[in-house]
């Protein structure tokens, strides 16, 4: 935590990391697993761009958008339930803007599993997308799986 006080801008996403490979677009914790993750595959060559959204609502329409029409490739992960979250939503928004034209493999999701979030350790690891599961996605959308 930075020790003076500062502001962050609702509504404006932050582009943590430039790449031109493919699109993470990230919420919360899943910012830094996929900045690691991205760290991991740029020694293969993957230069993913990850983006941190910050705030949902609003959603930097703009900067998803760009990012997307760059890169060609979309993997958005977030540790809500897959089903009807934000990735759905962000999905849905590139395949209904322009940037759909530009996609070279399907979008791909990663979020938590359909189930509440157990609240042992072991089991909540398997139930929130972790460092491994990122950089598999990444690897299979590289590869236009």
């Amino acid at each position: 935590m930075p020790l003076a006080p500062y502001r962050v801008p609702i509504g404006t996403a932050e582009i943590r990391r430039h790449g031109s490979t493919a699109t993470v677009v990230a919420t919360s914790i899943m910012v830094s697993r996929a900045l690691e993750a991205a760290e991991i595959l740029a020694g293969e060559g993957i230069d993913a761009e990850v983006i941190d959204l910050r705030s949902l609502r609003p959603l930097d329409r703009p900067t998803l958008i760009e990012s997307v029409r760059r890169t060609g490739r979309l993997l958005v992960v977030h540790e809500g339930v897959q089903t009807l979250g934000i990735g759905a939503e962000i999905s849905a928004l590139i395949a209904e803007s322009d940037a759909f034209d530009f996609l070279d493999a399907p979008i791909r999701r990663l979020g938590g599993r359909d189930t509440p979030l157990p609240y042992n350790p072991v089991l909540e690891k398997a139930a929130v997308p972790q460092l491994g599961d990122i950089v598999a996605a990444l690897r299979a959308l590289a590869e236009g799986r």
